[in-house]
């Protein structure tokens, strides 16, 4: 063998262990999480909230500032309960490739004197907080962070801010005013795209995620870690997710679990 033939099979026997180690990364299968939370309880009917300031302004708008600490839809459904994944650190390879088409920022709206949304949550690493302002009284928005700097910056009628965060938070981020008290919402802020809440019915989805063995985060705002079964300690689930849907089915919550935190 000479020397030019001894190096093709060289280049060969490279390009082969390449093929190697991309092919799993290329194979990598995927799965969906599904569930749904169903109140046991008698749902009632929000409260409304004192109206403590800028009454000519946020009066207007009185039917909408209600607690929703715990919003329970028309067929017992409970609204906002965030369910993500339990890890500070995936690598690309384990990132589904339709999150990388999310939109670049996130926008929360100070609008009728409420956050709109009230939950919400971004992946750091690709998107921004966007606050704004629709009112025609100013709002002091502010967000209460452990690894990251917190938030308290005055926004004028129809101003904005714009914020990166440079960590993954391991729980939710609680929004606030500093000149209407009533106001909050929740803001998760992680280091991977695996996050959602419920919806009106109870029902959630987080798409696309890599198989394998995971654990996932409940969290509510009035429960705090949701222990929605024996076995979920501090609202945590440890499962398999397998490739195609994976779904935990009916989960009865019951009023003793949202007694507060």
């Amino acid at each position: 063998m000479n020397r030019r033939e001894s190096n093709f099979n060289q280049c060969l026997l490279y390009l082969g262990l390449i093929l190697l180690i991309i092919q799993p990364i290329q194979a990598a299968e995927w799965g969906t999480l599904t569930g749904q939370f169903l109140y046991t309880g008698k749902p009632t009917k929000p409260q409304k909230l004192d109206i403590s300031r800028d009454q000519e302004i946020c009066g207007q708008f009185s039917d909408q500032i209600v607690d929703q600490s715990l919003v329970i839809g028309k067929n017992g459904g409970v609204k906002n309960i965030f369910i993500y994944l339990r890890a500070s650190k995936l690598n690309d390879a384990q990132i589904h490739s339709s999150y990388h088409k999310l939109p670049e920022k996130v926008t929360i709206q100070n609008k009728g004197c409420i956050f709109q949304p009230h939950v919400s949550g971004l992946w750091v690493k690709k998107q921004q907080l966007v606050a704004t302002n629709q009112d025609l009284c100013a709002h002091g928005f502010q967000v209460k962070a452990y690894r990251n700097h917190s938030l308290n910056q005055v926004l004028p009628p129809g101003e904005k801010m714009t914020h990166r965060f440079e960590y993954g938070e391991k729980l939710p981020l609680r929004m606030s005013c500093s000149i209407h008290p009533w106001q909050e919402g929740w803001l998760v802020a992680l280091n991977h795209p695996y996050f959602t809440t419920t919806d009106k019915s109870g029902l959630f989805f987080i798409k696309n995620l890599p198989v394998g063995d995971w654990e996932f985060q409940l969290w509510q705002e009035k429960a705090g870690y949701l222990v929605a079964k024996d076995e979920w300690k501090r609202g945590r689930i440890k499962m398999k997710i397998a490739p195609g849907k994976n779904d935990l089915g009916v989960i009865k919550v019951t009023p003793q679990m949202f007694a507060g935190k």
